[in-house]
């Protein structure tokens, strides 16, 4: 289980939740409420006596075995090696000797085998943000923190990364960070909202897209259509 007790640091205050073998996570909120600051507190990246992984401090786990454990997948990736391939980067995400027939599989569930060969630094945003994810499901840790996967994507590539981690198939447990509401009504994941460092709901995706919950979140901004999440701009506070 992955429990954070009381976690404060930069403009986080007092985020407190326990999250259980087999369960997922959505986190939500506004930009500057603290989303991606928590996603790299639970990895140690911003060290943190809070975080606790099955009852013992994430920071008193050893290097290799925390990064078995919890893996933090930014939203942008960047190499600093001109020369460093795809294949390259994904054979650095396994814990042991390099398997090509798990690589090529995770190439062509992706759909960038063309890319195979490409320098990581000419990739475009959105294939970057498909290797990024490809590299995620090799490292295989028991929780993957996605920042915000489907940000640089075009609509296709939006519901092949929806269908990808819907199914299950790919990552063990699974945090989200996302501002897309509609992806998280669909994906069906437990909610943490964020608002100003502190946690203003955490629960089920049920009880978060209530209406009276949503309403209490984003007043009448936000609207339900068919299932459906609309921003009405007009009324954004």
């Amino acid at each position: 289980m992955l429990h954070v007790a009381d976690l404060t640091c930069q403009i986080l205050k007092n985020v407190s939740f326990a999250l259980e073998e087999g369960k997922n996570l959505t986190i939500l909120g506004n930009n500057g409420s603290g989303k991606t600051t928590l996603a790299r507190a639970l990895c140690h990246l911003i060290p943190s006596e809070s975080v606790f992984w099955e009852g013992k401090k994430i920071g008193d786990i050893a290097h290799h075995l925390r990064s078995q454990t919890i893996n933090y997948v930014p939203t942008s990736l960047e190499i600093y090696d001109e020369y460093l391939s795809v294949t390259d980067y994904l054979d650095l995400n396994f814990f042991e000797s390099s398997n090509p027939q798990m690589r090529e599989e995770i190439l062509g569930v992706m759909e960038i085998e063309h890319l195979r060969d490409s320098p990581c630094q000419r990739l475009s945003s959105g294939e970057s943000s498909l290797l990024l994810i490809a590299g995620a499901i090799l490292h295989r840790a028991a929780y993957t923190i996605l920042d915000e996967p489907t940000a640089n994507l075009d609509q296709a590539k939006k519901v092949k990364i929806y269908r990808l981690l819907k199914s299950g198939s790919y990552f063990q447990n699974k945090i989200i960070i996302t501002h897309d509401l509609n992806l998280a009504y669909k994906l069906g994941y437990d909610i943490l909202y964020l608002e100003e460092g502190e946690v203003r709901f955490f629960g089920s995706c049920s009880d978060f897209f209530d209406p009276t919950q949503l309403e209490g979140c984003f007043g009448s901004a936000v609207q339900n259509i068919g299932g459906n999440f609309v921003v009405n701009y007009d009324e954004v506070r």
